[in-house]
């Protein structure tokens, strides 16, 4: 192929990162109601399977809606599993992505979630105890 051929559809371009955007914002929302869960906190809480879960999930909807950025962005006749499932991390990737803009900038949490976070702040922040205040000096010169 003439390399001088070669040029990327810009309108297509962005109608595919916008059914990505699209896409991932769908994934997080529907996975919210798993991994917001208080069940699902409490057993998995502190181990990292939501990524692997959405990686699934994403590659799985992909596969079935046959999604392939790539091939769509450089044009090709059919797409293919693997530009199906690299299309499926970036969508896992960009759900991460809005987890974190309603999360953390936005402020949108749901009560199981907001628990969790204010229990695990308890864990990791010590307590102070009156034995501990009480055995403080109080700084004054004798």
């Amino acid at each position: 192929m003439d390399p001088n051929l070669f040029h990327l559809d810009w309108e297509r371009l962005f109608e595919v990162m916008g059914a990505i955007v699209v896409l991932a914002f769908f994934l997080e929302r529907g996975l919210a109601i798993i991994f917001e869960n208080k069940l699902f906190l409490a057993k998995a809480g502190a181990m990292s399977v939501r990524e692997p879960i959405a990686f699934v999930v994403a590659a799985f909807v992909c596969w079935y809606w046959d999604f392939d950025a790539i091939s769509t962005i450089l044009p090709k006749e059919k797409t293919s599993l693997w530009g199906t499932v690299i299309t499926g991390a970036v969508v896992a990737g960009g759900s991460k992505a809005s987890v974190k803009l309603f999360r953390d900038i936005l402020g949108f949490k749901s009560n199981a979630w907001a628990e969790y976070q204010e229990k695990k702040t308890k864990e990791k922040a010590p307590e102070d105890t009156p034995a501990k205040a009480e055995s403080a000096p109080s700084g004054g010169a004798k």
